[in-house]
This record gives structure tokens, sequence and C-alpha cells, in this order.
């Protein structure tokens, strides 16, 4: 009895221990699949940040544009136009050949909504291009627009970094998002502050958004700098130490002093500026491309490790299980009165870096919220659109000009008083009793 028993037990220790490699196979199957996804998400990363880098441009120049009334920057502006066109073209490609890889990416769903999002974001660039050739939009107008759609392909590299598992994986993805997200930041800058050089002051409107710009460019370069590798900080903080990165600062100050509001800009003009921070945005590139690099190196290296650990499988007692990452509650003292949910990995990461990511998650989150709800957009889009044909029509009929009269009435309007369309027709719109009341009682007066 008791040999049947110990053979007994033999057999379920033997039966369960299969198990355990069948599955623990499996587990290692899943890893080599994940990390291939992550290697193909890399490239796709890589793509997205090209052609962020050439819409950056081609706004920047087209604010400069609009804000001379087409005499500045043609020439510039058809030259980056075509080269996001050609990156575009590349991305493109890219995404049919990265749907095939991907293969129904796990907990991709949101993923893969953001790219269709920006696909269809793209699809409008052509009419937002015509539109600033044929000077049918002011500077905000136009700056706004670029930046809504690098929005949504800046949103693409955020899902890729929040669908990251491995931890390693993670944190490089964290400090590439963070660095393409400052220098977009940097990217606006350039182009709110061409627009005032060009028009040759500024205003308190721009002040406060330039001043936001610089802040959140500082709040991206912090939480790069906790999750970036040494290499990486270093290359970083020698980018920055270029003298045109402080030349083009000095250039800020002046843009954000009181006397840039009455015109005295110290003889700045809109192309020194655009060149020194473009010099600034380029070098930012250059680490951006770095961390591009290295995190495809990273991925390929993960790769080979997996496939490694597949093949010594077989006869291995299974590996204990560790979480890549779990929520957890802090009891820092430090954050009472505040959100004291952060993340921890189990490799080492402290609780207090990963708390960031999660700042980032949320803040991120909550930016895509605003920017990313397409048909709530495309409504919007349609009743200021409505707005301005009414104000359109309303200045043809009290002071009897044609349609393209009118029109260029308001945007002279809002480029003089640095406020968008839209603004300026919904104030028409307002004083619309006046204005039929002015009419009529000319008419009066002439009867």
């Amino acid at each position: 009895m008791d040999m049947e028993q110990q053979t007994g037990e033999s057999g379920a220790e033997s039966g369960t221990s299969a198990a355990a490699t069948r599955f623990l196979r499996a587990a290692k199957l899943c890893r080599i699949r994940d990390v291939e996804q992550l290697l193909a998400v890399s490239a796709l990363v890589r793509d997205l940040s090209a052609l962020i880098h050439a819409l950056q441009k081609e706004r920047g120049a087209s604010s400069i544009y609009l804000g001379s009334s087409g005499s500045r920057f043609a020439d510039d502006r058809a030259r980056w136009q075509a080269d996001a066109r050609a990156l575009e073209t590349v991305l493109r490609d890219r995404l049919d050949l990265v749907d095939e890889q991907l293969d129904r990416l796990s907990s991709g769903a949101q993923f893969y909504s953001r790219v269709a999002i920006a696909l269809h974001a793209l699809d409008g660039l052509p009419a937002l291009r015509g539109q600033v050739s044929s000077l049918a939009l002011v500077p905000q107008d136009s700056v706004k627009a670029f930046t809504d759609i690098i929005g949504h392909l800046l949103s693409v590299v955020f899902e890729a970094a929040d669908i990251a598992a491995d931890p390693a994986i993670s944190r490089a993805l964290v400090a590439l998002f963070n660095i393409v997200q400052g220098k977009e930041f940097a990217g606006q800058e350039r182009a709110t502050a061409s627009a005032g050089f060009s028009r040759g002051r500024f205003d308190g409107a721009e002040h406060v958004r330039l001043a936001q710009l610089a802040d959140a460019q500082n709040r991206a370069f912090r939480i790069f700098a906790e999750f970036a590798d040494p290499a990486h900080a270093a290359a970083f903080r020698t980018a920055l130490a270029d003298p045109a990165v402080a030349e083009m600062e000095r250039m800020r100050a002046v843009a954000l002093s009181d006397d840039a509001r009455h015109g005295e800009l110290s003889g700045i003009t809109p192309e020194v500026w655009f060149e020194r921070s473009t010099r600034r945005m380029d070098l930012l590139k250059t680490v951006e491309d770095r961390l591009t690099e290295d995190l495809r190196l990273l991925c390929e290296a993960k790769l080979a490790q997996a496939r490694a650990d597949l093949e010594q499988a077989d006869g291995r007692a299974p590996d204990a299980v560790m979480p890549v990452a779990m929520v957890l509650v802090d009891a820092d003292p430090t954050l009472a009165g505040q959100d004291a949910s952060g993340l921890y990995a189990p490799d080492g990461l402290r609780p207090k870096l990963m708390r960031s990511v999660l700042d980032v998650v949320q803040a991120q989150s909550q930016r895509l919220r605003d920017v990313s709800l397409e048909l709530e957009t495309a409504k919007a889009a349609l009743n200021e659109r409505k707005v301005i044909d009414r104000a359109k029509g309303l200045l043809m009929s009290t002071r009897n000009l044609s349609e393209e009269e009118a029109y260029k009435l308001i945007r002279k309007t809002a480029m003089n008083q640095n406020k968008r369309i839209i603004e300026v027709a919904e104030a028409i719109l307002s004083m619309s009793d006046i204005l039929r009341g002015v009419t009529a009682g000319g008419g009066a007066a002439g009867g």
C-alpha cells in the first residue's frame, strides 16, 4: 500500500512538474511575443518622432508666413512642408507593417484608437496647408491646428510608453516621451513667439502663454532627467550648453518684457529668433534620436535574452513568478493631502520616481481627453465655421461688402487685435443689433 501511495505521489509530482514546465514555456513564448511587439513599436516611435519634428518646423514657418502676410518664410515653409510630406509617407508605410507585426497587441485598444485618430488628423493636413497658403488663417489658428495634429501623433507615443510591460523598456519610453513632449512645448513656444516677432510686438496673452510653455518644458525635462540613464542625461546637459540656447533664452526674456508690448524688441527679427530656437530644438532632437536608437537596441537585447531563456527552459524548475509592476499606496508623509497612489517596480525602481510616471499618465490622460474626442472636435469646427459665415453675412448686408471683402476685414481685425478669427466673428455677431440699427438709421436719414 505504501509503495502504491509513493508511486501515486511520484506520478502526481511528475504530472505537476510537466504542467508547470508547460505553462512556464507558454509564459516565455508570451514574453518573446511581447518584446517582439515592443521592437515593432520602437520603430514606429522613431518614425513618429521624425514626422513630429518636421511638422514642428512647418508650424513655426507657417506662423511667420501668416504673421508677415506672406512676405516671409515662403521658401522655408515649402521646404519643410515637403520634408513633412515625405516623412508622413514613411510613417503610413510603417503603420501598415506594424499592424501586421503587432497581431492584436494585448491591452492595445487605446493604442489602436490613438493611431486611428492620428491618421484622421493627418488627412486634414492638405486643407490646412491650403488655408495657410491663401492667408485664410491668422497665426494663432494655424498654430492651434498644427498643434492639434502633433498632439494626436504624440498621443500614439504616449500609448506606446503605457503598454510596455518590461520595467527597463518602460523607463526608456517614459524618458523618451518626456523629451519629445518637452520639445513639442519648445516648438509651440517657437511658433508663438515667431508670430509676435513678425508682428513687431507682444501682448499680455502672449506673455502668459510663453511663460506657461517655458514652465511646461522645464517640467517635462525634469521628469526626463529622473528616468533617463546617466549617458542620456549627460547628452541632454551637453546639448543645452550650446551658446545658441543661451541666446534663445535671452530673446525669450525680451519677448516676455514689458517693452515688447510697445514694439521694443531689441532689433530681434523673426528670422533670428526662429534660427536660434530651431537650433535648440535640433539639439534636443539629437538626444531624442539617441534615446530612440538605444530603445531599439534595448528591445533587441531583451528579445535575445527571452529567446535564450526559452531554449534553456526544458529541464529547469519553474522560476518564481514576479510581477512587473503593481499599484501601491505610499505612506510618505510629505504626500499628505495629495494622491498617494504610485507605481512600484520590483527591479529596484524607487516609488518616488514611479509616482512621477503616474503623474505623467494622469496629466497626459487629461490632456488626451481634452484634445482627442474627434466627434466633439468636428462639431466644434463646424460650429465655428457657421459663426464665421454668419459674421460675414452680417458685414455683407450692413456694410455692402462682398464675401471676400467681409472675410478679409474679419481676418485683418483678428491680426490687429491678436485674436482668433472665431473670437472676432463672435464679437461682430454680438453687435448685430447695433450694426443693423446704424444701417437702418443711415437709410432713413438718406430718405
